[in-house]
């Protein structure tokens, strides 16, 4: 080798040597964004975690074929949580190890949520989710989370609202042993009292999973209230209902939508007739719910379709129009664009394509969804959300009353 030769040889492996973090820099402006969607695909979400991860796709599909958030493709990454804790923790190891994201999005049970919690803190991975546990909260000490779905204490103060509102002031509970229905005993009674009724009879928790709940039903009623409430899960709240009927009980029975669906009403029969239900709902006949009704195959019809779908759709545009304003990836950024861009002040924007124009022409934006006007508190936790109660006639879920509750 000639000295010129091998001086040319030395500088360039010098360069190569010197060069590693350019060289990731350089890829990392050009390579593709990872996103992780994970979603119930089977368990107690099931029924709902298809219609996220749809939005979640969607949306970066669209985003994908306008030129990308920053330059950049959009890869989403989809992965089922099985409604699980245990399965939600190793599908999200992969996702931070493996896979790079910089946020999770779409988690739905709060076991799930709380579960990988740790796991994206310690990584600096941002989580926007559809989740409702007081303790959800707690959990965040880097101000990486944002929740589309109001806490527990919410639902149990808007739905004791409306059962009051459609004439049951007195309403005895009894819901499954676990943090969806055990945070909301005491918000509910309250909101009861405050609302000028009272519970009554002996709330209580039962175990979920069991292969009868005759004497939980029986202890519901056994002082012949004129209402129950019963915030379960489908497998449980029909088991727990077909005893209510076996017992005779002629009173009103509550419960929250997602466990009076298609699944209950073909169990039950007729004897759904007469049930009433309520959970959050988004704007029906907003602009911004009949875009994502749309973009998703669906007609608006005045009717609440894809409830936890909307939500989705929701996360993907607001964090990617997040990552547009910051210029930025990195998720310890991108956290503070999310508020900003959620509460404004700033022009009102529904897309990503909306918002991405005034960014690039330096004007402030405020972000109004699809599933709410998604504002936040300080801690990541939605602001204000719809409640909607129904009766279910003839098969069908008739709307009874309809609040907004400030959360």
């Amino acid at each position: 080798m000639s000295k010129t030769t091998r001086r040319k040889f030395l500088a360039g492996s010098a360069l190569v040597v010197a060069s590693p973090v350019v060289l990731r820099h350089a890829l990392a402006q050009s390579a593709p964004i990872n996103v992780g969607s994970l979603v119930p695909l089977s368990g107690g979400g099931g029924p709902y975690g298809a219609e996220i991860a749809d939005a979640h796709q969607r949306v970066a599909a669209l985003v994908n074929q306008a030129g990308g958030v920053l330059g950049r493709q959009v890869n989403v990454i989809t992965e089922n949580d099985e409604t699980n804790p245990e399965a939600g923790v190793r599908a999200a190891r992969k996702l931070i190890d493996a896979d790079r994201v910089i946020a999770i999005l779409g988690t739905w049970a709060s076991s799930v949520t709380m579960g990988i919690m740790p796991l994206a803190q310690e990584s600096n991975v941002l989580q926007l989710f559809t989740s409702s546990s007081d303790d959800i909260p707690k959990g965040d000490k880097k101000g990486l989370i944002f929740n589309f779905q109001p806490l527990n204490a919410s639902w149990a103060t808007a739905l004791a609202r409306l059962a009051v509102r459609s004439g049951y002031k007195e309403a005895a509970f009894a819901g499954p042993n676990n943090d969806f229905a055990s945070s909301m005993v005491k918000s509910f009674g309250d909101a009861l009292v405050e609302a000028g009724g009272k519970q009554t009879g002996d709330s209580f928790l039962y175990n979920p999973n069991q292969p009868s709940y005759r004497a939980e039903a029986e202890r519901l009623i056994r002082s012949n209230p004129p209402a129950v409430f019963v915030p379960g899960y489908v497998a449980d709240f029909t088991a727990v209902f077909r005893e209510l009927i076996r017992a005779g009980y002629k009173g009103r029975v509550f419960a929250i939508s997602f466990a009076t669906g298609p699944q209950f009403k073909k169990a039950v029969g007729d004897a759904a007739n007469g049930v009433m239900h309520g959970f959050p709902v988004p704007p029906i006949g907003k602009d911004t719910y009949d875009a994502y009704l749309k973009l998703v195959g669906l007609t608006p019809n005045g009717q609440v379709q894809n409830p936890y779908g909307c939500a989705g759709y929701d996360q993907m545009q607001l964090l990617l129009l997040a990552i547009e304003s910051a210029k930025s990836t990195d998720p310890m950024v991108v956290r503070g664009h999310i508020m900003k861009i959620a509460n404004g002040p700033g022009e009102r924007v529904t897309t990503f394509a909306e918002g991405a124009k005034l960014i690039a022409a330096g004007k402030p934006i405020n972000y109004d969804g699809a599933s709410s006007a998604v504002d936040f508190h300080p801690n990541g936790m939605l602001k204000s959300r719809d409640f909607e109660l129904y009766e279910i006639r003839d098969g069908k879920d008739v709307s009874v009353l309809r609040i907004t509750s400030e959360t």
